[in-house]
């Protein structure tokens, strides 16, 4: 077999670029904006990004497509990869500020990739209020999850602002050479059969297992079957629709906000009750999006809640050779006349019945069979998700980007079916949400802000940060744009 052809993407990654690619409204980017003290190095920042590539191999590799349309793509290194392609620095108009920075990062996120390239792009934006600058970097879902694109950053982000003159040196630039269709779709062939064979040995395994455990240990291994069965129907459970009656739109464009507070009050929330920052987390979230709707005039008892749970480290980790290693816990969460405590307790019961699931530990065989299911089909599940959230561990120091001290990181996530995306990641002691609304199923992005930002307040009990971060003082309630337009 051509070692150009590379490998083929499996599971969740393949899943990720098969919808992505078949409908609009599942466009599934990644934007991490990193707001940055002052302009860094633009020359240092060019050999950053470059070692970059080298450490992290898919930011060198392109997708390849065989003569079959059913199959993956493969990635595999570009042979005519230019770092000048995908990355440029520009500057701000003086009186476009933060509304400007998020402008242009939904222009960035909401334009498609060139499939003929590695799935990556990257900003410099200079011209910032005090001498900032921003850093925008976007990538597709299917090479890189909330936790992959943290473990980039520390590759790209120094510990000071002078080189490290010890710094690991990188790998040497990989060989390349041109692949035809030919040749891809024979090494898909290839794949596919031994995919085959291997799910053929799997079953016949399983079912001697079953076989065996029937007649030594007949309830117990029975139990397990049906356990795992049964887990596998809720978590491939197509519901009828959001649980919203006010989100209920979808389209194929969405807004960014981004807010910030002390990640100690997040921290403190949770600790205080014995209870983690991800429960701490959802609570604000239940709290914000009980005070939208009835802003609205809407009491609702229940959204429906993707949390992405990340199995690095876990037995079936696959971290070690793919981009993805997260399942997605789907659950309907109470929101409507609870305290932030009581948010807590749910969100951490609710999340740890999901980890118990069998089927979580299933999510790439899962999503090797979405194959078999139409892209419409699988983009109408994940619209019945009313929001998705995430939360991402961060370096708890500063960081330097070619000299430049990293004032803030905020993540800019598609929203991917949802109505709305929250993200929060932590850095040096903060507590950094970025926030994507659906323009179709929220008309006023202001005010759900308003009332997240609220529920941050009502967990931490104390202030939550300017949702313009240039705003002046007493003045934080206001974002560029005071709405999305509804088609």
């Amino acid at each position: 077999m051509n070692e150009f052809v590379g490998t083929q993407m499996r599971g969740w990654d393949a899943a990720t670029f098969r919808t992505a690619s078949g409908d609009p409204t599942m466009r599934s980017t990644v934007v991490a904006l990193t707001v940055l003290e002052s302009a860094p190095d633009w020359h240092r920042l060019r050999t950053r990004l470059e070692r970059l590539t080298l450490f992290v191999p898919a930011l060198r590799m392109r997708p390849l497509f065989g003569a079959i349309g059913m199959s993956a793509p493969r990635l595999a290194v570009d042979p005519n990869f230019d770092l000048d392609v995908h990355v440029r620095r520009y500057r701000l108009p003086s009186d476009a500020g933060w509304g400007g920075v998020l402008d242009d990062a939904r222009r960035m996120s909401l334009t498609d990739f060139d499939r003929d390239r590695p799935l990556w792009e990257a900003a410099l934006i200079e011209g910032l209020p005090d001498g900032q600058a921003a850093f925008l970097l976007k990538l597709h879902h299917s090479i890189a999850d909330g936790q992959a694109t943290v473990m980039m950053g520390l590759n790209l982000f120094e510990f000071g602002p002078e080189a490290d003159p010890n710094e690991a040196p990188p790998p040497p630039v990989p060989e390349a050479e041109d692949v035809g269709v030919r040749d891809v779709t024979y090494a898909n062939l290839a794949d596919t059969l031994r995919r085959g064979t291997d799910l053929a040995v799997s079953t016949v395994r399983g079912v001697l297992d079953l076989a065996k455990g029937t007649v030594t240990e007949t309830q117990a291994t029975w139990e397990q079957a049906w356990n795992t069965l049964t887990s596998i129907g809720r978590m491939a459970a197509v519901p009828d629709g959001p649980m919203s009656p006010v989100m209920i739109g979808r389209g194929t464009t969405y807004r960014f906000a981004a807010f910030e507070l002390p990640f100690a009050g997040v921290r403190g929330a949770a600790k205080a009750h014995d209870l983690n920052v991800n429960d701490a987390f959802m609570a604000a979230i239940a709290l914000g999006m009980d005070a939208y709707h009835r802003r609205h005039g809407v009491v609702v008892e229940e959204l429906r809640v993707n949390v992405p749970i990340s199995l690095r480290g876990d037995a079936g980790d696959r971290s070690g050779r793919a981009s993805n290693a997260v399942s997605i816990a789907r659950f309907p969460m109470p929101v409507a006349g609870l305290t932030a405590v009581e948010l807590m307790g749910i969100s951490h019961d609710l999340v740890a019945q999901w980890k118990r699931e069998p089927a979580l530990r299933l999510a790439d065989p899962l999503a090797e069979v979405s194959w078999l299911v139409p892209v419409p089909m699988l983009a109408q599940a994940a619209q019945a998700s009313d929001v998705t959230t995430s939360n991402v561990p961060g370096p708890p120091m500063p960081m330097y980007l070619a000299g430049a001290r990293m004032l803030a990181a905020y993540p800019l996530v598609a929203t991917i079916g949802a109505a709305v995306n929250i993200t929060m990641v932590t850095y040096d002691g903060g507590a950094f949400i970025g926030l994507s609304a659906d323009d179709r199923a929220i008309s006023d992005l202001v005010n759900l802000v308003e009332d997240i930002r609220g529920g941050f307040a009502a967990v931490t009990g104390a202030p939550v940060g300017p949702a313009d971060r240039y705003a002046q003082a007493g003045d934080d309630t206001r974002l560029a744009d005071e709405g999305a337009p509804v088609d």
